[in-house]
């Protein structure tokens, strides 16, 4: 495993991310067990995807928002070697200590924002520029400078590697019982809606511009991401439950309101799937809590002794479900691409 440090990072309340900044292996090992596990089959579509419209190669994958490596492991089943790239040095750190040791000497990991992964050989010239078969962008290209990222992800393609971008927002409950599960998802959102307001405000903040251009990609399902088609081809944009929103908490959660951006180009191709078995699972209520401490790291500091509504919320959802378990699935988008 090879690591190359190239980035100095600012003082920028940013969302999903600045809690999360100078946390121990300890906090990465509770994020990947609180965090939904991308079904086999999310992968396999990735990879019918890179068959059938990419080049089919298999040397070398990258994982753009790495983390703690999680999703780069896996990727292991598929690629000769990987690179997990992210901006925060204690997740990666952490990764060599949560990849399994047997699979370490096929990964590099690299410290750098995705905007500049093209800049200096940031990225190791062997594993670098026009090298890497599959990107694969985990959970982050709301937090990000898309026009500069894509040409960075465009330069360490090879012609005809493919680009994968997703996100999945918040769990559903799928019991059977519309009653219940009406019930259910709405104890969820008014936990998570109180736990943003907690963070505000946003406006007037030098954190806002970042927390505006992730609610505005979620609001739109991330179809205000443009794939110009000089540079990319065979663009398919997969939906899973589409019908519930990508963002994690309701609009009252926020002190402006994000607007839907359209910017999908003629000759794409969108599928809507409704299936509430997708990346099924089974969640408690310390699940849910786990799962919401992972997706505002820093809440609980902000909260004081407020966070006594939080407390009482996931009590009354522990009561709605009996104590026990119920089955969630999570709204999901994945957008492929083949470099031209």
């Amino acid at each position: 495993m090879s690591s190359t440090t190239t980035v100095t990072t600012t003082k920028v309340e940013t969302p999903f991310t600045t809690g999360a900044l100078q946390q121990d292996t300890a906090f990465w090992r509770a994020y990947i067990a609180s965090r939904p596990a991308p079904s086999e089959d999310f992968f396999r579509v990735i990879q019918e995807h890179h068959n059938t419209h990419g080049n089919g190669q298999t040397s070398l994958a990258h994982d753009v928002g790495t983390g703690p490596g999680n999703i780069a492991e896996r990727l292991l089943k598929y690629y000769d070697h990987v690179v997990g790239s992210d901006v925060n040095a204690q997740a990666l750190d952490a990764a060599g200590d949560l990849i399994a040791p047997d699979l370490v000497s096929r990964l590099t990991l690299v410290r750098s924002p995705a905007e500049t992964l093209a800049d200096n050989n940031t990225v190791p010239p062997n594993v670098g520029l026009g090298k890497t078969d599959l990107l694969v962008v985990s959970e982050c290209i709301p937090l990000l400078d898309v026009p500069r990222a894509l040409n960075a992800f465009h330069q360490l393609l090879r012609p005809g590697g493919t680009l994968a971008i997703y996100f999945y927002g918040r769990p559903i409950f799928t019991t059977g019982d519309a009653v219940r599960d009406d019930r259910l998802n709405a104890l969820y959102d008014r936990i998570a809606t109180r736990i943003c307001t907690f963070l505000l405000p946003f406006k007037g903040t030098p954190g806002f511009p970042h927390h505006q251009r992730a609610a505005e990609a979620l609001a739109s399902q991330l179809d205000n991401i443009a794939l110009p088609s000089a540079e990319w081809g065979d663009v398919v944009r997969y939906k899973w439950n589409p019908d519930v929103p990508l963002l994690f908490n309701s609009l009252e959660g926020y002190d402006f309101e994000p607007e839907p951006v359209d910017r999908r180009e003629k000759g794409e191709t969108t599928k809507e799937i409704v299936d509430r078995k997708w990346w099924r699972d089974e969640w408690d209520a310390d699940r849910v809590k786990e799962y919401l401490d992972s997706v505002y790291p820093s809440y609980v500091e902000k909260a004081g002794s407020k966070i006594a509504e939080v407390n009482e919320g996931v009590e009354e959802l522990r009561e709605a479900l009996g104590g026990g378990k119920a089955s969630v699935t999570f709204p999901v988008v994945l957008i492929l691409a083949s470099k031209k």
